[in-house]
C-alpha cells in the first residue's frame, strides 16, 4: 500500500490540516472594497488560421530532435472577449453571509465581463503558494494536437493566455523557439515535453505528449472483433492502473474485447476532512474534475499510458470515461468557505496539485482580482465565461434547463461556446493520442446532442478530417424515463436519436463514424426500446445489466424492476449471473457493444470509497473525530488466481472472471468454449 500512497502529496501546504483552519486564499479576512480594473491579455493563437506563425526557429545550447512537417494549423477560437467589459468589484458580505446567489440566472453563461475574476491563484513568493500552482495567477495554456489526414505527421499548437500580455518563449525538449507550433512526424517518438515561460519569469510546464504512431497495434488477442466494433468491454470500477495492466492477460485469454477505465483526468481530492455524508475521498470524486491533465488517483500519466501500452500488446483496447460535461461541484475548490449559520469548511486539494476555484459559499475577497471568487480552472484553462450561470436544474421536459444549468451543483460547462467545444475536442483526441480506442461520455444528456455532435465535429477534425480510426467508439450516458419523448421519440431538437443523427451529419460524420457513436441504452433491460420501436437501429445502442451509478443510492434514475439486478445491492450471485448470462444470450436486439460492471463491494457500514487503499480512514488528518469516517480498506485488485463475485465487504467482486459470464460472452463474438485451466483459475466456476 506504501507504494500506492507515494502517487499523490497528501499534505499541500495551502491548508493547514483540519476541518476549519486554512491558510487563506484570500487575504486575511479582509471586508474593505477594492477596485477592479481590465487586464490586458494576449494569446499566443490567434482566431485566425492565417496569422499562425508556421515557422520552427529554435534557439538554445540543448542538442535539438529535428521536427519538420506542413501540417497547417486549423483556426482555435479565441479563449474569451478582449477587452474584458467591466464588472464592478465586490464587497465582502458580513456576519454569516457568503456569496452564495450572486451568479444565479433561470438561464445562460458567465456574462464576459466575470473575466475580470480570472487570475485567482496565488502566484510564486506568496504565502499561499505551492509548486504545483506554476505561474497560473498570469499565465495559462495548453497543447492542441492536430493532426494530418494520414495521421502520420501533427502540428501541435502552443495555446497560452497572459494576464499581462508578456513575452511568451517556448521550450520544446528544453530547445528554446518563439513559435507556438511544433511539427512533428513518425520520426519522433519517446514524448514530446513543452515548457513556456513569459518576460515577467512566469513558467508553465504542461504534460508530456504522445502521438497516435507511438501506440503499440492492437494484436495478440483471439479476435479482432470486427475492428473493435463488436465485443463485450469490463467496466473495472475502482481499479489502480497498474492492476489493469496486469489484469489484461486475463481477459485477453477470456476474450474480451476492452476494458473500460474511470475518468482519467485530475479531479477533486482531500485528505483532512471526510464529507458531509462521512465518505473519506468517495469514488464520486473522480467525476468532479479539476483539469484535464491525466492524473488521477488510478495513477499517473505514465501509469496509464504504461497500461494502455500493455493491454493493447496483449489484444485489449481500452476506454476512458470522459467528464466533459461540467467541473467540480459549487463550493468544492481550494479555498475557505462559509455556510449560513457561520459553520466554516476549508478547500480540497486535487490529485495533481492544480488550483481551482468556484463561488459556492466564499465569503472573502480574492487578493489577486480584488473581488469575489468565480469558477475557474486555470489547469484546463476554464476561466468564468466558460460556464453557464448558476440555475437549478428543476424541470426534466425543458432542453434548455437540462443542458444548461447545473447537475446536483456541478459546475456546468458551456458546452456551446466554440473554446469550450473546441477544448474538450483537444482532451478527446489527447485521450486517443495515448493510447484509447474510444470513450463513453458522462452525462452527455446534459450537453445536448446538438452541441456533443460540434464537439465530436472539432475532435473528427484535429484527428486529419478523414474516416475516424477503425476501431473507434463512443457511447453516451443519455438516462431517461418520463423525459423519452423529448430526447428520444419526439424527434425535435433535444432527440438523440434522430437529431443527434442530423447534427453528426452536418458536421461533417459519415454514416460509418455515425455507426460508431452509439447511445447508452439507459431502457435496458426493462422498457426498451423506449419508443417502443427502434428509432434508431439496435446497433446504434450499448447495454448492460448493472452500473455504477445505480451501486450508490440516489444517484441514478435507472429502474431495471425484476429485469436486472445490482449486485452490491441485492448481493444475490446467482441472479446478477443470470443477467449478465442473458446480456449476451438474448437476441431481441443485435447489439454490438454489452459492457459488464466489475466493481466492489461497499462497506457494510455504508463506506464506498474505492478499495485501492487510498480511502483507508487511517489516512484521514482531520481534526473532527475519526469514528464518524467512513473508509474503506485496502484491497489488491489483481489477484492472478481469482475467481468471480467476491462478495465481501470492501473487496473487489471480479464478476468479469465468473466462468458462466465468460463463455456466454464467448458464445456470443464466435469463439469457443474455454475452462478455468485454460483461463488459470483452476477451481474457480
Amino acid at each position: 500500500m506504501n507504494k500506492i500512497l507515494m502517487l499523490f502529496n497528501f499534505n499541500q501546504r495551502y491548508y493547514y490540516p483540519g476541518n476549519y483552519v486554512n491558510v487563506q486564499v484570500t487575504s486575511s479576512t479582509t471586508t474593505t472594497t477594492t477596485t477592479t480594473t481590465t487586464k490586458s491579455t494576449t494569446s499566443s493563437a490567434t482566431t485566425a488560421a492565417t496569422t499562425l506563425s508556421t515557422s520552427t526557429t529554435t534557439t538554445g545550447s540543448v542538442s535539438a530532435v529535428t521536427y519538420t512537417g506542413t501540417v497547417s494549423p486549423s483556426a482555435i477560437p479565441s479563449f474569451r472577449v478582449e477587452p474584458v467589459p467591466y464588472e464592478s468589484p465586490a464587497t465582502a458580505p458580513t456576519g454569516c453571509g457568503n456569496f452564495n446567489g450572486r451568479d444565479s440566472c433561470t438561464s445562460g453563461s458567465f456574462p464576459d465581463s466575470s473575466e475580470n475574476r480570472r487570475w485567482q491563484s496565488p502566484l510564486e513568493g506568496a504565502q499561499q503558494y505551492v509548486s504545483t500552482f506554476q505561474s497560473y495567477g498570469k499565465l495559462v495554456g495548453y497543447a492542441d494536437i492536430q493532426y494530418n489526414s494520414a495521421r502520420t505527421a501533427a502540428v501541435v499548437v502552443i495555446n497560452c493566455l497572459s494576464k499581462t500580455g508578456a513575452t511568451l518563449t517556448y521550450y520544446v525538449n528544453n530547445v528554446a523557439q518563439t513559435s507556438n507550433l511544433v511539427q512533428v512526424s513518425t520520426a519522433n517518438t519517446g514524448g514530446l515535453n513543452i515548457k513556456i515561460t513569459d518576460s515577467t519569469g512566469g513558467s508553465l510546464t504542461l504534460e508530456t505528449l504522445y502521438f497516435l504512431w507511438e501506440n503499440p497495434t492492437v494484436s495478440g488477442g483471439l479476435s479482432t472483433f470486427s475492428d473493435g466494433q463488436k465485443g463485450a468491454i469490463v467496466e473495472l470500477f475502482g481499479w489502480p492502473y497498474d492492476d489493469i495492466a496486469n489484469e489484461c492477460s486475463f481477459l485477453s485469454k477470456a476474450g474480451y474485447m476492452g476494458v473500460k477505465i474511470w475518468p482519467p483526468q485530475e479531479h477533486v481530492w482531500g485528505s483532512n476532512y471526510y464529507e458531509t455524508d462521512n465518505q473519506f475521498r468517495p469514488w464520486y470524486f473522480n467525476y468532479q474534475p479539476v483539469s484535464y491533465r491525466l492524473h488521477s488517483r488510478s495513477g499517473t500519466r505514465e501509469q496509464l499510458r504504461n497500461m494502455i501500452k500493455t493491454c493493447r500488446s496483449v489484444g485489449v483496447r481500452v476506454y476512458a470515461d470522459a467528464v466533459v460535461n461540467h467541473m467540480t461541484a459549487n463550493g468544492n475548490d481550494i479555498q475557505n468557505h462559509r455556510n449560513t449559520d457561520c459553520s466554516t469548511y476549508t478547500g480540497h486539494n486535487a490529485t495533481d496539485g492544480s488550483p481551482y476555484f468556484t463561488s459556492g459559499n466564499t465569503y472573502l475577497i480574492n487578493p489577486n482580482t480584488g473581488t469575489r471568487p468565480a469558477p475557474e480552472f486555470p489547469a484546463v484553462p476554464f476561466g468564468p465565461s466558460d460556464f453557464h450561470c448558476d440555475c437549478a436544474l428543476n424541470s426534466w421536459t425543458d432542453g434548455a434547463v437540462i443542458t444548461n444549468c447545473w447537475l446536483v451543483g456541478l459546475v456546468d460547462l458551456n458546452t456551446e461556446k466554440p473554446y469550450v467545444q473546441d477544448r474538450i475536442a483537444t482532451y478527446l483526441v489527447d485521450l486517443l493520442s495515448i493510447g484509447f480506442s474510444g470513450f463513453r461520455v458522462d452525462a452527455a444528456k446534459h450537453i445536448g446532442p446538438t452541441s456533443m455532435a460540434q464537439i465530436l465535429g472539432r475532435f473528427k477534425q484535429k484527428l486529419g478530417g478523414g474516416t475516424l480510426p477503425a476501431d473507434w467508439i463512443s457511447w453516451h450516458e443519455v438516462i431517461m424515463g418520463g423525459e423519452a419523448s423529448l430526447l428520444a421519440c419526439g424527434g425535435g431538437q433535444w432527440s438523440w436519436y434522430t437529431n443527434f443523427n442530423n447534427q453528426l451529419s452536418t458536421v461533417g460524420f459519415s454514416q460509418t463514424d455515425i455507426d460508431k457513436t452509439k447511445i447508452w441504452s439507459s431502457d435496458y433491460p426493462k422498457e426498451f426500446p423506449i419508443c417502443g420501436y427502434w428509432v434508431i437501429p439496435s446497433t446504434r445502442f450499448v447495454i448492460q445489466n448493472d452500473d455504477h451509478d445505480q451501486q450508490n443510492p440516489g444517484s441514478s434514475s435507472r429502474d431495471m424492476g425484476d429485469k436486472g439486478s445490482v449486485l452490491i445491492k441485492a448481493k444475490d450471485v446467482a441472479a446478477h449471473r443470470a443477467f449478465e448470462v442473458q446480456l449476451f444470450t438474448r437476441t431481441d436486439g443485435d447489439w454490438r457493444i454489452r459492457n459488464i460492471l466489475s466493481s466492489y463491494m461497499f462497506m457494510n457500514n455504508g463506506g464506498s470509497g474505492y478499495p485501492d487503499g487510498l480511502s483507508d480512514c487511517s489516512l484521514y488528518t482531520g481534526s473532527a473525530s475519526a469514528s464518524g469516517c467512513l473508509g474503506v480498506p485496502y484491497d489488491q485488485a489483481y489477484v492472478a488466481s481469482a475467481c468471480g463475485y467476491t462478495m465481501s465487504q470492501g473487496k473487489y467482486t471480479r464478476v468479469h472472471r465468473d466462468l458462466s459470464i465468460i463463455n456466454a460472452m464467448r458464445s456470443w463474438v464466435g469463439l469457443g468454449t474455454t475452462t478455468a485451466s485454460s483461463l488459470g483459475i483452476s477451481g474457480c466456476s
